[in-house]
């Protein structure tokens, strides 16, 4: 008796089709786990900004005022090449100040505490810490020229988003406030390929506080926002609602590919909405890599995103503390 063996497999017609099934499969399943990611990123993104703004709240609890968007002192010297006397330092921006309310003790007492203090005689952070060669230019071989510890990064400081470890071309910002008088300063450290030992190191910051649409002064000052040079603003001045007023924002700090600019925590200071959300990320916007939102703390601690085409107007009036005007949150996107 001879017995029959049946060999069983795929012929080449059913071989294409389960591959065609299998690349569809792929090709619904990228996008999917794409956006389960960014969703991830926002929740965490989200979750960053409220630890931030709640950090805001507990600092004025302890000094009966919100931290400075960015503190210059008068009395700091003469940082060789970088700036003079009123604007010569120390450059400390808010994020600093909330280290201690977002669980970094550890990093804050590390830094020189003149840092800190309103009319200080302690020089910029970023440029006065030995050894240092202030006569080898924007490159000092001798020294880094700021302390170890700004090198620290801090994960409630950055959007998983973003991309902190790209390579930039231009530098890192080491101090960046809105003045007032239609002014935005912004000093940075460079960050070439020829200078690898001077501020590419920095610890990166995607969060910054917001200005309103030029600080106090200039033409609308009527939009100032919280957080400006050397402010002082009490909680009782947020006369619109601490939930009507935006604190803090994400920003790219310069353009979305091929990244010119970051922000260090350090020297992350305060950010104009004078441009609206709507155009190009630059180092003057707030911005982010959220598909067509940007997210904003609110000075009672919530979290809330505006749509990158919402009307410049109302951006300005959100981030307004005293302007007297009504938030139109649909128009927000919220």
């Amino acid at each position: 008796m001879f017995r029959r063996l049946c060999r069983s497999g795929f012929t080449l017609i059913e071989l294409l089709v389960v591959i065609a099934i299998i690349a569809i499969l792929i090709g619904l399943l990228v996008p999917a786990v794409q956006k389960v990611r960014e969703a991830a990123a926002r929740t965490q993104c989200s979750n960053n900004l409220k630890q931030i703004a709640l950090a805001a709240l507990n600092y004025e609890s302890t000094y009966k005022r919100l931290p400075p968007g960015c503190l210059v002192s008068p009395n700091s010297p003469n940082a060789g090449w970088v700036s003079n006397p009123p604007y010569a330092g120390p450059y400390t921006g808010v994020l600093a100040f909330l280290l201690p309310y977002v669980e970094q003790s550890t990093v804050y007492n590390q830094l020189d505490q003149g840092l800190f203090k309103f009319g200080t005689t302690t020089g910029a952070w970023a440029y006065s810490t030995p050894p240092f060669d202030y006569n080898s230019g924007v490159n000092p071989v001798n020294g880094t020229g700021y302390p170890q510890v700004c090198s620290a990064t801090i994960s409630t400081f950055v959007c998983p988003s973003d991309t902190p470890d790209a390579p930039v071309s231009s530098g890192i910002w080491d101090a960046y406030w809105t003045e007032g008088n239609n002014t935005i300063y912004g000093d940075y450290v460079y960050d070439l390929p020829n200078f690898p030992t001077f501020g590419h190191n920095l610890g990166p910051a995607s969060y910054i506080a917001s200005a309103g649409w030029l600080g106090p002064g200039g033409r609308h000052p009527e939009w100032c926002g919280p957080y400006y040079l050397n402010s002082k603003t009490k909680i009782l001045a947020i006369r619109d609602g601490t939930s009507n007023t935006i604190g803090f924002g994400e920003t790219l700090a310069g353009t979305a590919t091929n990244r010119d600019f970051r922000l260090s925590w350090m020297g992350a200071g305060s950010m104009p909405t004078a441009w609206g959300l709507a155009g190009p990320p630059g180092w003057y916007t707030f911005s982010s890599y959220h598909t067509g939102i940007i997210q904003f703390a609110w000075c009672d601690g919530s979290v809330r995103p505006i749509t990158t085409s919402a009307p410049n107007t109302m951006v300005y009036i959100a981030s307004g503390m005293a302007d007297g005007q009504v938030v139109d949150l649909s128009v927000l996107g919220q």
